[in-house]
């Protein structure tokens, strides 16, 4: 009986805690509407200073499998989406997770364009990724992971790599986030957004082995303490 009750309560440890390591945390996939999304423009500058904002994305029923939002290029500035409030404020439970999100290109430019593919800003920082030297017509998926090294302060090409304790302080008082709509010059482009979402950390294999070991420990001793109760 106790044996039986310790293999029910390992299966469904195991069970619930997979489930909620591949959780996303918070997300938008556009099946009707732009989700709160805005667009903006910026210098691109080691400051990030916002030169335009308020721009509104376009509902597309394309996307990935349905549903996406579109964003056109107003000016000369680097244009961003830029995320509503439920993916602001703490996120820390995203820290060593992934921010993931597909996009393309609609209308291309003449040429390519690198700035940072993601800004991040809060406490005082603005961290920045690069993903992508080009973006193609077709969905690609974008997975940027939170971690450290990964990231840079202020400046996409020389900024110093974010430590651990800067991603950390980012991520739980995150008030803004950015994702890139401005591959191309000069201002033609059209680029489309789907399927963004915080996602927490996926544990390491070493983490289930101990895991299972633990428990099967318990069943050994729950056995023993058994077995010599019945002798």
């Amino acid at each position: 009986m106790i044996r039986s009750a310790i293999s029910v309560a390992c299966c469904l440890t195991i069970l619930s805690y997979s489930t909620i390591a591949a959780s996303s945390l918070v997300s938008s996939t556009f099946d009707s509407d732009a989700d709160g999304w805005s667009g903006l423009t910026t210098d691109g500058s080691s400051s990030w200073s916002v030169i335009t904002s308020g721009l509104l994305p376009a509902h597309s029923a394309d996307g990935v499998p349905a549903g996406s939002i579109t964003l056109a290029d107003p000016d000369s500035q680097w244009t961003y989406f830029s995320a509503p409030g439920k993916f602001l404020g703490d996120q820390s439970a995203a820290f060593g997770g992934s921010l993931q999100f597909d996009s393309r290109y609609v209308v291309a430019g003449t040429s390519y364009a690198n700035e940072a593919e993601i800004v991040l800003k809060g406490a005082g920082l603005t961290l920045v990724y690069e993903a992508t030297n080009s973006l193609p017509a077709v969905w690609t998926h974008f997975d940027a992971a939170l971690v450290a090294d990964t990231w840079r302060v202020a400046d996409t090409f020389s900024g110093a790599l974010a430590t651990d304790a800067q991603l950390l302080a980012v991520l739980s008082n995150l008030n803004a986030l950015w994702i890139n709509a401005e591959h191309f010059t000069p201002v033609t482009e059209v680029i489309a957004l789907d399927n963004v979402s915080f996602l927490s950390p996926v544990p390491e294999p070493e983490i289930y082995t101990l895991l299972l070991a633990g428990l099967g420990l318990l069943g050994f001793v729950a056995y023993r303490r058994e077995t010599l109760q019945t002798e």
